[in-house]
């Protein structure tokens, strides 16, 4: 099987994360941040009296901020619509004709928006660049987790995450920038909206130097595909034990799953238990923008003048946080496989919860004459930030694959990450009314949010790490309730932990150049024999 310079194992895997998973999702960061970022272009907001909200005041602002926030927040309307088109595209077209057919629509919907005079054109440029958005952002974490050893798994699906706040900070860099700029031409808010069709058009570039996931060319029954694949990925010869065995277990799980491989099954219990593992899916997802998150990413500026700063420094610092932000994402990168999934999940949310009750209580201590209670509210934003990506900012693109199985994982991710993309829509929608309306009382909701992630997590969240995306279905098939399907996991993985550990040892004594992962599957398989 061909592929780009001949690169094949953990090279490939890397290459492929800077040719296509960075571009994609730094599309999406910059793309979620961009259009809260030129809200105050004066360019923009002449061009666009709709939605202006700087110059007017009372029932004309109220109304302004309501248009403003639908047209800012169409972009994640659009994109909900095309995560939800790959629950038919992404097992009908794989995964990479469909990461090729969202850059093309994001490509055209950033040429519409870049050339946009009415605000009607404005809407639908940004409902389509969503679409596109939403059908790369639902597609390529799938692509990654089903062509990733599993002890990579982590780190390739949260670069997404790191993608995502890069994207995020260039944004709220280059609107600040750019809103410097003496002009009365429209082309300071267009020429950085060309970044997302730059991106996309790298992505319909590299996608097809990139092999097809191998578990969805064996569910459409092409396994000696899937074993070139396997092997590719793997740096293993195709007819190698290691290769039979993981080509073995994606058969034997795509076969259990098919006696329920209605459509329908999705939204079922049943055996599989697919209804509550696509809760678990949606609500991370949900959780990762409706604790606060997408507040800060849309109207970071915003968030520092509603407890009193200037302007020009709330621009500054909101541009600022985002950027302590990407920096924050590197930690769930170094401790994913360490730490594991629920820690991460738990540790975050109890951070940012206690972050947003902060930042209500300084905003409601802020006055003209005591603006010391907005200076303490600047650290609780930033240690917002700090929290965030450690549980939601690539963990929840990883957890919602890990527990969806093979069959249903391209529609559940586009359902998960709907939600994702329609959380954010009335997060972005209702904002700027919240901030006129509720002002710093606004921070409460997003408290209690954050909040009851924890008992979530803690009760119905079984633990992944260390466990193939085969062995994870398992544990829910063999779990007798959602109760009791921490438990197993937990249970599964000690186990799995102690027979690694004993080949690790025979390793060692008999044959040091092997590894105990590779020793391990070659037991299982000469036990099947």
């Amino acid at each position: 099987m061909r592929t780009i310079l001949g690169k094949k194992g953990e090279t490939l895997q890397e290459f492929m994360n800077f040719c296509v998973v960075v571009p994609v999702f730094l599309a999406m960061g910059f793309s979620l941040s961009y259009g809260g970022g030129i809200t105050g272009y004066k360019t923009f907001y002449t061009l666009f009296p709709e939605i202006d909200t700087t110059t007017t005041k009372g029932a004309v602002k109220s109304h302004n901020s309501l248009i403003q926030g639908t047209t800012v927040a169409s972009l994640n309307l659009g994109a909900a619509l095309g995560c939800l088109s790959t629950m038919y595209l992404g097992n009908k077209l794989g995964r990479r004709r469909t990461v090729m057919l969202g850059a093309i629509v994001a490509l055209i919907g950033t040429i519409l928006q870049c050339s946009a005079y009415y605000l009607a054109q404005l809407i639908v440029s940004r409902m389509v660049l969503g679409a596109g958005l939403g059908m790369m952002s639902s597609t390529v974490p799938v692509w990654q987790s089903e062509t990733s050893k599993v002890h990579k798994r982590g780190h390739h699906v949260i670069i997404d995450g790191i993608c995502i706040a890069a994207g995020i900070a260039l944004s709220s860099w280059l609107t600040f920038g750019f809103s410097k700029a003496e002009t009365t031409s429209s082309w300071n808010w267009r020429l950085p909206g060309m970044t997302t069709g730059i991106l996309a058009i790298i992505v319909m570039i590299f996608t097809f130097s990139f092999p097809e996931s191998p578990r969805w060319l064996a569910l459409k029954g092409r396994p000696e595909e899937a074993r070139e694949v396997i092997a590719l990925v793997d740096d293993v010869e195709p007819h190698s034990e290691h290769t039979e065995f993981v080509l073995a277990s994606i058969t034997s799980v795509n076969e259990l799953s098919a006696e329920s491989a209605s459509f329908t099954s999705l939204f079922k219990y049943g055996k599989e238990k697919m209804l509550y593992r696509l809760i678990l899916a949606s609500a991370t997802q949900l959780f990762s923008q409706m604790s606060g998150s997408a507040l800060i990413t849309y109207y970071s500026s915003q968030l520092f003048s509603t407890i009193g700063l200037s302007k020009d420094l709330s621009k500054i610092l909101g541009a600022t946080d985002l950027t302590f932000k990407l920096i924050c994402c590197s930690i769930p990168f170094f401790t994913i496989e360490r730490a594991g999934r629920r820690r991460l999940l738990m540790i975050a949310a109890s951070g940012m919860s206690a972050c947003m009750f902060a930042l209500a209580i300084c905003g409601s201590q802020v006055t003209d004459d005591n603006l010391v209670p907005a200076y303490v509210a600047i650290v609780f934003a930033f240690l917002f930030v700090a929290f965030y990506p450690i549980g939601f900012l690539g963990v929840n693109f990883l957890y919602s694959q890990e527990v969806i199985t093979t069959r249903y994982r391209a529609p559940a991710s586009g359902i998960s990450t709907a939600v994702h993309w329609l959380s954010a829509f009335v997060v972005a929608l209702t904002t700027p009314i919240g901030f006129t309306s509720l002002g710093w009382k606004f921070y409460l909701v997003w408290a209690a949010v954050a909040l009851s992630i924890i008992p979530s997590v803690y009760f119905f969240y079984p633990e992944t790490t260390g466990l193939s995306v085969e062995e994870i279905d398992q544990v829910f098939i063999d779990s007798p309730s959602v109760f009791a399907t921490v438990g197993l996991a937990e249970q599964r993985r000690r186990e799995k932990a102690r027979e690694v550990a004993v080949v690790a040892g025979e390793v060692e004594q008999f044959d040091g150049a092997k590894k105990a992962e590779e020793q391990y599957e070659q037991a299982l398989v000469q036990s099947r024999a």
